[in-house]
């Protein structure tokens, strides 16, 4: 067998090896994910942002430069906006998110109620579960070497009359999955997310490194850098997926409303 042959074999070899190491029969998967109630760009109010199209034309260049700054790899949205002004001019995905996804997806498109997942994965069977009113969850599955993730963004109702339903729903449907992560405004007091670790779930924002406040809000307007009940964005994973490096960093931009919520990801097969 002529040398170069020899070569070759000795390449496929090791490209072989490489590859199986991203199926799920050998290392674990580390990812970024993050969730923001973006809070139709207007600080949780309708309307879209809205200042002067100079303003608009900054503005836009702010979100972009954190979603770049971030580097998630699952990014779950709540409240969007289909256009990011108050004049309707600036198609909001398409200047915000399509610079740094492939796969952008949102489900229906309520008054206040708007939800989307974006990610570089191939996102599909892409489905919708009522949770009363507007409230919604978006799912989508995500196949990595034979098996699927599931990938949530949901958004619970305050509402007293729908809020407990909501999370039994919620919670009955990530049941169903082997593997997920379900993120978003869960609107729920502490005690009430406590239920997803009751159900075996993990969870970011109440697991192991504590309580992080998101609702900016009405932590201002406590006067304390956080308290109970103001921690209300998470992100809930199935039990075989641990999570780390958990933060809900301010980032200038709908800081008098919601923070995100990110962290770090490992599935284990």
């Amino acid at each position: 067998m002529k040398p170069f042959n020899y070569l070759f074999l000795i390449f496929f070899a090791l490209w072989t090896v490489s590859s199986s190491a991203q199926t799920t029969d050998a290392l674990p998967l580390q990812l970024k994910v993050g969730s923001y109630n973006v809070g139709h760009f207007n600080q949780g109010s309708l309307g879209g942002f809205q200042l002067l199209e100079k303003q608009v034309q900054a503005e836009i260049q702010n979100w972009k430069k954190w979603v770049s700054e971030q580097h998630l790899d699952i990014v779950a949205v709540q409240e969007w906006n289909h256009f990011f002004d108050k004049d309707s001019l600036h198609h909001a995905a398409k200047n915000i998110l399509d610079p740094f996804y492939n796969n952008i997806h949102f489900g229906t498109q309520n008054s206040w109620i708007y939800n989307g997942i974006a990610t570089n994965f191939e996102l599909v069977n892409l489905r919708e579960v009522k949770l009363g009113g507007q409230y919604y969850v978006i799912l989508g599955d995500i196949n990595i070497g034979g098996k699927t993730l599931t990938v949530g963004s949901v958004h619970v109702p305050w509402q007293k009359e729908m809020h407990d339903g909501a999370l039994e729903t919620l919670i009955g449907e990530l049941k169903k999955y082997e593997y997920f992560i379900c993120m978003g405004d869960m609107n729920a007091k502490d005690k009430e997310q406590l239920k997803f670790t009751e159900a075996g779930f993990h969870m970011a924002n109440g697991g192991h490194q504590g309580w992080f406040s998101t609702a900016a809000s009405k932590q201002i307007n406590s006067g304390h850098q956080g308290g109970a009940d103001t921690n209300i964005d998470n992100i809930v994973t199935s039990p075989n997926i641990k999570i780390f490096n958990v933060s809900a960093p301010k980032t200038g931009l709908n800081d008098l409303d919601h923070l995100p919520i990110i962290a770090d990801i490992v599935l284990t097969w």
